[in-house]
């Protein structure tokens, strides 16, 4: 299953890239992520490991992203969070006259028991929610808090 969500921040692309590229930026915007550690990072291709607070405790994904200055981020999780054998998606930036409109994306796949009470749909209905969530923090610390 494919989602989305979309936020418009007062900021140039450069500005709003640069805040969703730098990871350890996430741990000061994100009051979820725990850690990050960073493997490897060449400007373009970066190896990555995140732990986030979930209701059933800590986890950690690994993954590798691909660099796309000021345009694209595309993710793809190569430990995805437990209960899913896929997780990848991309953030997407554009040029609104001023402002950047961001589009996160997500693509997803179930495994296990984990999630089988939400089934697919209930599932992305709350990835959907964290998505709108972290892009709303994302917009506030670009525009209000001064975390960029």
């Amino acid at each position: 299953m494919i989602i989305s969500e979309t936020v418009r921040v007062a900021a140039e692309p450069p500005v709003v890239y640069g805040a969703f590229a730098d990871l350890d930026r996430w741990v000061r915007i994100l009051p979820d992520v725990l850690d990050v550690e960073v493997f490897y990072f060449d400007g373009y291709n970066q190896e990555f490991s995140m732990t986030v607070e979930r209701p059933g405790g800590p986890e950690t994904v690994r993954g590798v992203r691909y660099h796309r200055p000021f345009r694209e981020l595309e993710l793809v999780q190569t430990t995805p969070p437990p209960g899913l054998s896929r997780m990848c998606g991309t953030w997407r930036f554009s040029d609104d006259g001023g402002s950047t409109v961001v589009t996160a994306t997500r693509e997803f796949i179930l495994a296990g028991d984990r999630h089988a009470a939400l089934g697919e749909e209930g599932f992305a209905a709350v990835l959907r929610t964290a998505l709108r969530t972290n892009l709303a923090l994302f917009r506030k610390a670009l525009e209000t808090d001064g975390t960029h």
